[in-house]
């Protein structure tokens, strides 16, 4: 498993490509050399063959037959030592002179050119040897064969092409090795980003990403990307404060609102001016839950919230406890599993979990409602279930926007920020936020992390 995740990493790519393009590189630059000094070699050999036939033929239009015979015997005297090899026919394909016979069965080529082998005793042991020869036809119907051994250029072609192979490998070698280390340089690099990245999205703003001080370009953009995260920490701050400002301004305006209001109701001498003053206490309490459910979204998703280990088991206990006695007589059926801890912001978890419960409460109709808390692998799943009318797939998405209340909300209670806020507590806890059909009803799932060990 660990070596298909590392065949699958940056670093095996860039070793692989790495070692890919130098032994290309090497191919290239060695396979030029070889072929270029080949045919250097085979053209020095081709016109020594070439020149000794024109001069054995300049011979024989000089010489009587008898005397050329003599030096074409001359010349293949001690063959294997020159590497020289002749054969002269006369007209009627009979054997004349020269240390080969093969011209009756030999192939030429055009160009009179071939290439043969021959037989050679050496002491007790026979050898092979390859011949590049020259045909040439003589006047009056004879052919002379002049050719020379070329298996030393053989063996010359075949240690260059053994070393050719075995250069490409060791460099294809060299240069993975190379890719790896460099690969994994830059690896550890984006590993050390990448964990601070983390820490800052869960909303440690004062993280900053490690500079290795190698003042590369790498050094630069990170440098530049710290810059810019002490500005988004600056302005983060500021927004932060001015909201708490505002917000206890307006809450102390509601409050002192409420406080008149509920002095008119008290002093109301008719039924009119009573409910005039209820609709507007039951406006200010709803203008305050909006307050607070606003305050707590951007609480989670402003990712200042500090985090800290939670019993998450512990809250839906004390949850479950708080809300048995607003549903009817078995209505809130609980399965929690006990000692799953989570890394998180227990007010906000809180919160989340008790929108969940009331908006299964308040829609069910007095429907059952299933609340229950299991391990799923390393994850808490939290599981909040009704009976009631649920959300059309097509608008589930819409459910978890600010402000966004489906047709079958209306008439009902509520600020349109219920689910919104449970969408922000998971982006802020990284969790796993699910909207499905129960069959009839609804049932929201929250998955969120564990806490290792």
């Amino acid at each position: 498993m660990a070596l298909v995740s590392f065949a699958r990493s940056s670093i095996a790519r860039v070793a692989l490509l790495h070692g890919l393009l130098v032994a290309a590189s090497m191919t290239v630059v060695l396979g030029g050399v070889y072929l270029v000094t080949s045919r250097i070699i085979a053209a020095e050999g081709d016109q020594l063959i070439a020149l000794e036939a024109q001069g054995l033929a300049e011979e024989f239009r000089e010489k009587d037959l008898d005397a050329f015979v003599t030096a074409v015997v001359d010349r293949a005297e001690d063959p294997w030592v020159r590497g020289g090899v002749y054969e002269l026919r006369g007209p009627r394909g009979d054997f004349l002179a020269g240390n080969v016979v093969v011209l009756p069965e030999l192939a030429v080529r055009p160009g009179g050119w071939a290439e043969f082998d021959v037989a050679v005793t050496r002491g007790d042991a026979n050898a092979s040897r390859r011949i590049r020869a020259r045909v040439i036809d003589l006047a009056g119907g004879f052919r002379l064969l002049v050719g020379h051994d070329v298996q030393d250029r053989r063996a010359f072609r075949d240690v260059m092409l053994r070393s050719l192979a075995w250069a490409v490998l060791v460099t294809a070698v060299f240069g993975a090795v190379g890719g790896l280390w460099l690969g994994r340089r830059i690896s550890r690099t984006a590993q050390a980003i990448t964990a601070s990245a983390g820490r800052i999205a869960a909303g440690s703003l004062g993280e900053r990403l490690p500079v290795s001080g190698s003042g590369d370009e790498i050094d630069a953009l990170v440098t530049r990307f710290n810059e810019l995260l002490d500005r988004v920490e600056s302005l983060t701050a500021t927004m932060r404060a001015v909201l708490d400002s505002t917000a206890h301004d307006l809450r102390g305006h509601l409050n002192r609102i409420r406080g008149a209001a509920q002095a008119v109701r008290h002093v109301a001498t008719s039924d009119a001016q009573a409910a005039a003053s209820d609709t507007v206490l039951a406006e200010i309490d709803r203008l305050s839950a909006t307050l607070h459910g606003l305050l707590r979204i951007a609480l989670a998703e402003s990712g200042t919230a500090p985090l800290e280990a939670v019993d998450l088991s512990g809250v839906a206990e004390d949850l479950a406890e708080f809300y048995r006695p607003a549903a009817g007589p078995g209505q809130l059926k609980v399965t929690i599993e006990p000692g799953l801890v989570v890394r998180g912001h227990r007010q906000l978890l809180a919160q989340a979990l008790s929108n969940l419960i009331d908006n299964a409460l308040k829609y069910g109709r007095g429907t059952p409602v299933e609340l229950s808390l299991r391990r799923a692998g390393d994850r808490a799943r939290l599981e909040v279930a009704d009976a009631g009318p649920g959300i059309p797939s097509e608008h589930r998405e819409l459910a978890t926007q600010r402000f966004r209340r489906l047709p079958a909300s209306s008439g009902r209670p509520g600020s349109g920020l219920g689910l919104s806020l449970v969408a922000a507590v998971a982006r802020l806890h990284q969790a796993q936020l699910e909207l499905a059909d129960a069959a009839p009803g609804l049932r929201v799932a929250l998955e969120v992390p564990l806490v290792a060990g």
